[in-house]
């Protein structure tokens, strides 16, 4: 009788049963750990990894630095000064600055004020004692024409001495480009008038101190500039002017180290011919240019003194008129308008 043949279910030796049933137990304990660790209540590790992420984008931003534009800088700002001060003239950009701007400065005139002061009070001497002793307290017996010739005669005296007292008179000291006020320029930068201030003695023959008022360059006319136009030279006749002048400077300083016994008498001759010019100047007003302001005649001295830019700057912005009558009508006209 045949038996059945059991089914080959392996290696079934009792060790081995307790060792397969010992690691199925573990895995089925690992698994079940891996199914309470995965609930919602846990934290897990990919919301771990989420908060280490947030917290290190914070970290980024706190040191993040901001972002630098690539544009260019507008140059609008720039575009409006540099058109403001093209349609500024000279005179308002003088005025823009922080302090008066001198444009003409008389020399010192000692001389010629002791030289003009000096022969009126001659004349105004002469005439009042020819006055009291050959009119007013005549001897008796003389002519009655005699008082007559010598009144006439101290009256010439007289004369001539106030011509000589007004010689100094409407003398301008300075001429200054006034700055605009700072308040005004804050609140209304836009160009304005421009203002000089002139500073001359006073019309009267009397000495007294030299008064000061302000007024607007079309007010102030010239009858001659103050600068002339140079003669254009080409490059040799530079370089042969400048050859010639270095050559008389070279004799000049040889002369003086050659004769150093009179120079004394060379200096003393170049005082007293300085002298003599201011007396001369104060007997005959030469020197002496006519200006005319607000229609009234001044007087700007030509002899020495300080001209900004060799008085280019005034030629440039007040009127320039040949013609005397003509310069008075049009500096009274402008005070009118």
């Amino acid at each position: 009788m045949a038996s059945p043949i059991p089914q080959c279910r392996g290696f079934t030796h009792p060790l081995v049963l307790l060792v397969r049933n010992t690691l199925r137990s573990r895995g089925s304990l690992e698994s079940s750990i891996r199914i309470t660790t995965s609930s919602p209540s846990l934290p897990t590790n990919p919301y771990r990894y989420k908060r280490s992420f947030s917290s290190c984008r914070a970290l980024y931003k706190t040191v993040k630095m901001p972002p630098t534009s690539t544009k260019p800088p507008a140059t609008g700002a720039l575009t409006d000064k540099i058109q403001a001060s093209s349609k500024l003239s000279y005179g308002q950009r003088l005025a823009m600055m922080s302090r008066p701007t001198t444009l003409y400065e008389a020399a010192p005139q000692t001389g010629f004020l002791i030289s003009s002061y000096g022969a009126a009070f001659f004349c105004f001497s002469s005439a009042g004692i020819n006055s009291w002793f050959n009119v007013f307290n005549l001897p008796p017996g003389i002519a009655s024409w005699v008082p007559v010739g010598f009144g006439v005669i101290s009256f010439m005296f007289a004369a001539i001495g106030t011509l000589f007292a007004l010689r100094p008179s409407s003398v301008i000291r300075s001429i200054k480009v006034l700055p605009y006020p700072a308040s005004r320029q804050a609140q209304d930068p836009s160009p304005r008038s421009v203002m000089l201030e002139v500073v001359a003695r006073r019309i009267s023959p009397i000495p007294l101190p030299s008064k000061r008022f302000q007024v607007e360059p079309d007010n102030i006319v010239l009858v001659n500039r103050m600068q002339h136009r140079p003669v254009v030279l080409s490059r040799e006749q530079m370089a042969a002017k400048k050859l010639e002048d270095a050559e008389r400077r070279k004799q000049e300083r040889e002369y003086e180290l050659d004769h150093l016994m009179t120079a004394p008498f060379r200096d003393a001759g170049r005082a007293s011919s300085t002298i003599m010019g201011n007396i001369r100047r104060g007997l005959t007003g030469e020197g002496f240019a006519p200006v005319f302001i607000n229609g009234v005649r001044y007087k700007l001295d030509l002899e020495g003194g300080y001209a900004l830019e060799n008085g280019q700057v005034l030629d440039r912005l007040v009127k320039i008129q040949p013609d005397p009558q003509l310069a008075r009508i049009q500096s009274g006209s402008q005070t009118k308008k």
